[in-house]
């Protein structure tokens, strides 16, 4: 992976879970992992749902692989650009542990 490809710093964030005063569950998000990283879109769509037009773009997210960024699941989220970005899947495309290419949405389409 060349480094002037990862032109865009990203954080990942891990959800937390707590308790509210009522019991409730509540979510949180933690920064919890920043890094350099290359995005690419790859597509944008829109679906009608509930009467409303809902907009998603979705796109290829590579950073380099370390024992940080393995940790990573698919419930956390990524923020590039300063935008939400669900992630959908994780590979290690070359099987080398030198990258991962990490499939994320945004939008109204997850």
């Amino acid at each position: 992976m060349r480094a002037g490809t990862l032109n865009k710093r990203v954080t990942f964030n891990e959800p937390l879970h707590s308790i509210d005063a009522s019991g409730g569950l509540v979510e949180a998000w933690g920064d919890d992992l920043t890094v350099w990283g290359g995005f690419r879109p790859e597509r944008g769509r829109e679906q009608q749902e509930n009467g409303r037009l809902q907009a998603s773009v979705s796109g290829i997210l590579r950073v380099r692989s370390s024992s940080e960024t393995r940790a990573i699941g698919e419930h956390w989220r990524v923020l590039i650009d300063g935008e939400d970005y669900s992630i959908q899947s994780i590979t290690n495309p070359d099987q080398r542990n030198r990258e991962l290419e990490i499939i994320v949405t945004r939008g109204g389409l997850d």
